[in-house]
């Protein structure tokens, strides 16, 4: 405890001590009990019962002193009671909690209303004794207070806080880290709460003491229906603890970028770079693919010439055109197929953008290994797409077309995790080899759930879309799974299981 904490508080003592020596025996006995409770307020207490002995001292020193002097000059002798209560609100406040606000502006706190209560209670009964002690007391009291107020309305504002703003570009899905600055307008010292209004949001520190400026860590991943101004609401309390003002800030301009729509301006721009014909087409995907491969079946496009290629491939329609020696570029043996399967039913916006993304941006990283690339698209009812293995610009081409057959649809809500089939088909081997009739009966019981699993999946659009697909590729084919596993968790479960049996490599996205 400060020095300019105890010398109060020993004054307090020392003038409640004359009390109880000069004083009636009732006053004494009251000036005795202040006295007791001033000397224990010198050790630390917790920070509300201290105000609260604080504020009964204020109120019964001048009490206690008035037989032994006049009612002004027991009233003027309390007024150093003041300081010790000043630093009781001033503790209290800083441990205080922030009370939720709806709207904007200032607001008295429970202190507040309590000290307010507190002095009209003594106003009504030094009117009720007509004594003329306790009407000083309330008048000094009372005068405290409307001096801090005072000072409060011209320190705090309305609007207390200034922000730094910032405009923020982000894709929807990818964190965003940034350091953010506030400050007090006016210089005061303030207790500070900040709230974000969306939950997606954090903010570190989130609450602190605040004086001149403070930096704020925000990071958030927004969403796509996120909003295009990143609000907080902040809560700020005075260094008494009287007042509250809720102010909301605006740290953030967001842009939000579907991942869609960044994934297909990717693509197109490969698309354009790549195209057969073009100069630039040598420097983008297929000095890769002429290292691994110089000749291989399919037609892929046209390229300038590198040492070491052929000259039956060369290309000589655009060879004239361009004027440069220029080589048909065909698709390696030595990549593995690879299948892309894609569900085109979500539940809403951003499971869109997500699937749409996946598939975009798979089909584009394969078409820059230029690896021979099939796909398959289904919905809830039918299948929509099947394109067989082959050129994987041409993949990339139809994949970005299928983007704008996604489809929202209502999905009933799964009360039950999707079933796992090869654990389903370990457990069935397993019991195979128990001869107990419970084990029996067990086998029975998912033996049929099983074979109901398949019979409900048979004819779904997942099953039949990668099963035709698969048909005419090689056993050791890829197969990359883009699904959001809403309707079609049992088929996919099922068939992956089946074709990674085969020797299928399989992927899961989503």
């Amino acid at each position: 405890m400060s020095v300019s904490e105890i010398v109060p508080k020993l004054y307090l003592i020392f003038i409640l001590l004359v009390a109880v020596l000069t004083s009636s025996p009732l006053n004494s006995f009251a000036a005795f009990i202040l006295l007791l409770c001033a000397a224990v307020s010198i050790k630390p207490l917790p920070a509300r019962l201290n105000l609260v002995l604080m504020f009964l001292a204020s109120v019964l020193t001048p009490l206690a002193l008035e037989p032994s002097t006049r009612s002004f000059l027991a009233t003027f002798l309390a007024i150093p009671v003041l300081a010790p209560l000043d630093k009781s609100l001033r503790k209290n406040a800083s441990g205080f909690a922030f009370r939720s606000a709806k709207e904007e502006g200032r607001e008295a706190t429970p202190i507040l209303k309590s000290l307010a209560a507190a002095l009209l209670l003594i106003l009504v009964i030094s009117i009720i004794v007509q004594n003329q002690v306790l009407m000083l007391t309330f008048v000094l009291l009372a005068g405290y207070l409307m001096i801090i107020l005072v000072y409060i309305g011209r320190v705090v504002p309305k609007v207390p806080l200034e922000e730094s703003k910032t405009l923020i570009r982000g894709l929807v899905g990818e964190k965003v880290k940034k350091t953010v600055t506030i400050n007090t307008r006016k210089g005061a010292k303030l207790r500070v709460l900040l709230s974000p209004l969306d939950k997606w949001v954090s903010l570190n520190p989130s609450e602190f003491s605040l004086e001149s400026e403070m930096k704020i860590g925000i990071e958030f991943v927004p969403p796509l229906s996120g909003p295009s101004k990143i609000q907080t609401q902040a809560l700020v309390i005075d260094q008494w603890g009287l007042t509250q003002t809720s102010q909301i800030l605006e740290f953030v301009d967001l842009h939000i970028i579907p991942r869609a729509r960044y994934a297909e301006w990717l693509a197109k721009r490969y698309l354009e770079k790549t195209a057969p014909g073009t100069s630039s087409a040598s420097t983008i995907a297929f000095t890769r693919a002429a290292r691994m491969a110089r000749r291989g079946f399919e037609y892929y496009g046209s390229r300038l010439y590198q040492p070491g290629d052929m000259f039956k491939d060369v290309d000589w329609k655009h060879t004239f055109k361009l004027r440069e020696l220029v080589v048909k570029e065909f698709l390696g043996t030595e990549h593995q197929p690879v299948i892309i399967t894609v569900n085109l039913a979500v539940k809403d916006a951003t499971e869109a953008d997500t699937v749409a993304y996946d598939l975009v941006m798979t089909a584009l990283t394969f078409a820059k290994e230029a690896a021979p690339v099939g796909l398959a698209a289904y919905n809830t009812k039918e299948v929509l797409a099947v394109q067989r293995l082959g050129n994987p610009r041409e993949a990339l081409k139809q994949a970005l077309k299928l983007t704008r057959s996604i489809s929202m649809v209502s999905i009933p809500q799964r009360s039950l995790q999707p079933p796992d089939i090869q654990r389903l088909k370990r457990n069935l081997s397993e019991l195979k080899q128990v001869e107990i009739g419970s084990a029996k009966r067990l086998l029975e019981m998912l033996r049929l759930e099983y074979e109901a699993i398949k019979e409900s999946v048979g004819q779904n659009p997942a099953r039949l879309a990668i099963k035709k697909l698969v048909e005419t590729a090689k056993p050791a084919v890829m197969i990359i799974m883009i699904s959001q596993m809403n309707h079609d968790a049992e088929a996919v479960s099922i068939t992956l299981e089946e074709l990674k049996r085969k020797g299928c490599n399989i992927i899961q996205m989503g």
